[in-house]
């Protein structure tokens, strides 16, 4: 059975390096608000394609964790703590970053507080 990939519950604000780009807020899969920091500068591609939507913030996230077939896979999981898939803490677990591009999610109660901690 695949996992499931879609995002539950998350809130942070969305940030391209040091710049604050969106702050958003979903909740039972749906997206509660999306407040546009960077006047739609700096958008990832999903944003900016296909506008400010749950579907679009999924599909970000979506491209940033590591496939479950992936070598490795397990072995990946329980490095970074977790027994078995879990996307919203997943998510969380690596910033919203998958050190492809500078684009990283800042939560109020986790992780880290700057780009260069992503660095670390």
């Amino acid at each position: 059975m695949s996992e499931v990939r879609w995002i539950n519950n998350l809130m942070g604000t969305l940030y391209y390096f040091n710049t604050p780009i969106i702050e958003f807020k979903i909740e039972d899969r749906k997206l509660i608000y999306a407040n546009d920091l960077s006047n739609g500068k700096y958008y990832p591609h999903e944003l900016a394609m296909y506008g400010v939507s749950y579907g679009s913030f999924n599909e970000f996230f979506e491209r940033r964790t590591m496939k479950e077939n992936c070598m490795y896979y397990r072995e990946h999981l329980h490095n970074i703590g977790m027994d078995q898939f879990n996307f919203d803490e997943y998510i969380k677990k690596n910033n919203g970053n998958n050190n492809l591009d500078n684009f990283w999610v800042m939560f109020e109660d986790f992780g880290a507080r700057c780009f260069e901690e992503l660095m670390i």
